[in-house]
């Protein structure tokens, strides 16, 4: 007889157990982020670590600053609440180191005019968003970033990791953030849905 798949409520329940004695919002999201494996591969341990691997070696960074968040990480979206379904829900990949948050900083001014060239990133809406998410949560999200050959050679390799594990994940994008904190900060909205 086959296991049943837990439901929603189940892993929701679950993962509010597992917070159970940890207050504020950042060991919170250090518990659930940088302490646990992730939901989508819990039993493919392998793939799991190669895909982080094959992350910290591109970016030259500490393979424990490559970390999955989203429902792939939990098991379901509190924000969105929609449950991880293989092959079709995105592998989010927060990559969190200070150098490297500069580099594409700098990158991202450089190919921008310091984001005086509006047609770099779309329109008015994109620019906003973009400035929204370095200055308000020390983030930069590859797909948001400007047109430039950086982005370009970024979206081709999260091209290249979403066709070698599409029988997980939707899609893959990566977001750097400049440190823990600010990684942490970002989850609070999840956090704060997932808590009630």
């Amino acid at each position: 007889m086959a296991a049943t798949e837990p439901s929603k409520d189940q892993i929701r329940s679950g993962v509010r157990q597992s917070l159970a004695g940890v207050s504020g919002v950042i060991d919170r999201a250090r518990h659930l982020y940088l302490d646990r494996q992730s939901f989508a591969l819990a039993d493919k341990h392998q793939n799991e670590f190669a895909i982080k691997s094959k992350v910290a070696e591109r970016y030259k960074i500490a393979f424990r600053s490559v970390v999955f968040t989203g429902s792939s990480q939990l098991g379901f979206s509190p924000v969105k609440d929609t449950m991880y379904e293989v092959g079709r829900s995105d592998l989010d990949i927060a990559c969190i180191d200070a150098k490297l948050y500069i580099e594409f900083w700098e990158a991202a001014v450089g190919a921008s005019g310091a984001f005086s060239d509006q047609s770099k990133f779309g329109s008015a809406e994109k620019l906003s968003r973009f400035k929204d998410q370095i200055s308000r949560r020390g983030m930069i999200l590859v797909d948001f970033m400007p047109k430039s050959t950086l982005k370009s050679a970024e979206i081709a390799f999260q091209d290249e990791l979403s066709r070698n594990y599409r029988r997980f994940f939707g899609r893959v994008s990566i977001a750097i953030y400049m440190n823990e904190y600010a990684f942490c900060w970002k989850q609070s909205s999840a956090i704060n849905a997932l808590m009630g």
